[in-house]
């Protein structure tokens, strides 16, 4: 399935598997045919480039020649490999100081943010066994803007989700939250920052109501854990209290080293709050021929290329290198900023971070965002309210002067009438 919730069906009127071998030279000319099919980085950045540092090539050198010296091998057979055991555990250790975390958090990897809110979840389920009596269904409290991932894992598991509204400001409303927890309550969560509006979930006040109510608190910094830190620092602005192990009351947190870590797809962490509740997260079953079986998380074969890659490229920038990046993000986002509120008919809003998002004055929105689609200088929607976004990355110029002189065209497309939203309805 698309980002659009479509998928095109391609009906094959005869066999795609050949015959007989094809040698190398023709599979990887056709593989340069199809990718050279979608569209190129400068123009897809949102779509398909998303959270990448476009304009450095030594990063993705350097990520593609770990990527593939390592992607044979397995994690769940780390324990045969001194090598890829050492690179996991310097990943860890790199994920615990670039975020600025002490060494009390435990770390587990995951294949992506979803995956991870399912551990943190399937962790809270767990702990309050043990920790909270009576509960006959469990309940999950989260804002409105929480991550579609807690309701993957509701339907999957008919657990009951309580989706909160926000308030006007578009950040976690903690009163209304109070208000929908039950006995039955066993998570609640907040955002730094959330997808759809790149803004912080007041974490400190989530927390202090997880507390009070003896109930598992996760953050979900799958956005901006490993971004945030470094744009603090070279900005001089302080985002609202988010870190595990810094708020009391949170008992997890999840961040993808896969966005800001500038790893090769797919890698995020888990961090919780000490070996103690670790234990939650951990589950070995051994009730079949083979004996104990034990995975980082809820996956079972875990790629060691994606791994390696994270470890190449967090040695390759370090500190200096993520600094340099951040610096590079926040004049990406005074451009973005500039040049959309430039343009006659739109309005930037002021986001945290991650993400950019813009509105329309007197024009469709839809009929603008089409306008880019079939362009393919892609973005993507936010429904509630209608805005378009972006994504807040190091790009090179080229990205940012692209989109823009895009955008204007468009803007004027749909001003003449010339473009509708007529393209958009076939990815609906």
């Amino acid at each position: 399935m698309g980002y659009f919730g479509t998928e095109k069906e391609i009906i094959f009127d005869k066999p795609v598997l050949p015959e007989k071998k094809t040698d190398i030279e023709t599979v990887k000319n056709r593989i340069k045919e199809l990718d050279h099919m979608d569209v190129d980085q400068i123009r897809g950045h949102v779509i398909f480039y998303a959270t990448l540092a476009m304009g450095d090539s030594s990063i993705t050198e350097v990520s593609r020649f770990a990527y593939s010296t390592f992607m044979e091998k397995n994690m769940v057979m780390k324990e045969f490999a001194p090598g890829l055991q050492r690179i996991e555990q310097e990943v860890k250790q790199m994920a615990r100081e670039m975020i600025g975390l002490n060494n009390q958090t435990r770390v587990k990897l995951t294949e992506g943010g979803s995956e991870s809110l399912f551990c943190s979840i399937n962790s809270a389920y767990q702990w309050s066994k043990i920790h909270k009596k009576g509960i006959e269904k469990p309940e999950i409290v989260v804002p409105y803007t929480m991550h579609a991932a807690v309701s993957k894992w509701c339907h999957y598991t008919d657990f009951t989700l309580k989706r909160v509204p926000v308030r006007s400001d578009y950040r976690a409303d903690v009163k209304a939250m109070e208000k929908a927890i039950t006995k039955n309550t066993i998570y609640i969560a907040g955002s730094a920052p959330c997808w759809p509006y790149g803004l912080y979930d007041p974490i400190e006040e989530i927390a202090e109501l997880a507390v009070k109510n003896n109930i598992w608190m996760h953050v979900d910094a799958c956005l901006g854990g490993y971004q945030a830190p470094f744009i603090e620092k070279a900005s001089g602005k302080k985002f609202p209290a988010w870190r595990i192990g810094q708020v009391p009351g949170v008992l997890s947190m999840s961040a993808d080293i896969h966005k800001h870590g500038y790893a090769a797809k797919p890698l995020s962490s888990i961090f919780y709050r000490d070996k103690d509740i670790l234990q939650y997260h951990v589950y070995n079953p051994s009730d079949w021929p083979d004996g104990k079986y034990s995975s980082e998380s809820l996956l079972g074969s875990f790629p060691a290329s994606s791994v390696a890659s994270a470890w190449a490229v967090m040695n390759h920038l370090g500190v200096e290198g993520y600094l340099e990046l951040a610096h590079r993000t926040l004049r990406v986002r005074e451009k973005y900023i500039n040049g959309i509120n430039a343009i006659k008919g739109l309005k930037a809003w002021d986001t945290d971070i991650g993400v950019l998002l813009f509105e329309t004055e007197d024009m469709d929105t839809m009929a603008v965002l089409s306008g880019l689609i079939q362009e393919r200088c892609y973005a993507i929607p936010c429904y509630q309210p209608m805005r378009i976004k972006i994504a807040l990355d190091p790009v090179s110029d080229a990205v940012v002067e692209n989109f823009l002189e895009t955008l204007e065209r468009v803007v004027k497309g749909v001003k003449a009438g010339t473009i509708t939203s007529e393209f958009l309805t076939r990815f609906m």
